[in-house]
């Protein structure tokens, strides 16, 4: 399931986040992988799969920083047209130009549980979102050299792209603009939520064992 809707916020609010984004005081931290993609084998990342990310919404806890509230009332209207329950988690995400050539950041899925993942483009600019044919089981990991694509969708100011949320997929660095900004937030049921809770429970379990490690 992908559903694309434009102009999807109104215009003053959609220019009060480009506005925020675009500013020198918003808050992005850096992470080397904007996917999570793991390291490789020498533990090292890709060269240019780096990005920019503050997450806002965290649904354990509900909005977890003073940005929380000026994003609500967007997390709100997204949750209507997903037909979902609970917003359980909510972050922007940017990459910038890395040359004239199309890099793909490594696929991925956001959870394994059932849940509605959105994109919300912010600003005008290219680097496609790929969808691949597969969807990951709990017991196994895809075999990402087998990955065919099932859709591409183009960014575009203000739209909103709505799509299983276990279904892989990722992005692309921009080859013509400086930036790619956008909002990445899922949605579940309440049935849900129980297996969601233990799924956040294991992801906070992993990266504590995976920093002990590297101590």
């Amino acid at each position: 399931m992908i559903k694309i809707i434009d102009n999807f916020l109104t215009k003053s609010y959609h220019k009060n986040i480009l506005d925020l984004l675009t500013s020198i005081s918003f808050e992005w931290g850096y992470v080397d992988d904007i996917t999570g993609a793991p390291p490789n084998s020498n533990g090292e990342r890709l060269f240019n799969g780096y990005g920019f990310t503050h997450t806002f919404w965290d649904g354990t806890r509900g909005g977890i920083n003073s940005r929380a509230p000026f994003f609500f009332p967007m997390l709100c209207q997204i949750l209507d047209v997903t037909n979902c329950d609970l917003i359980w988690r909510a972050r922007v995400d940017m990459v910038t130009w890395t040359g004239k050539e199309e890099f793909i950041h490594p696929p991925h899925e956001d959870f394994r549980f059932p849940n509605i993942a959105t994109v919300l483009y912010i600003n005008e600019s290219d680097g496609d979102t790929i969808f691949y044919n597969e969807k990951p089981s709990m017991e196994s990991n895809p075999n990402y050299k087998d990955l065919k694509e099932y859709d591409r969708v183009s960014p575009k100011a203000n739209r909103l792209v709505m799509f299983d949320g276990d279904l892989l997929h990722t992005g692309c660095s921009p080859t013509k603009h400086k930036k790619r900004i956008l909002i990445n937030s899922n949605y579940i049921k309440k049935e849900y939520k129980e297996e969601a809770e233990e799924n956040h429970k294991k992801m906070i379990k992993n990266l504590q064992d995976n920093k002990n490690e590297n101590i």
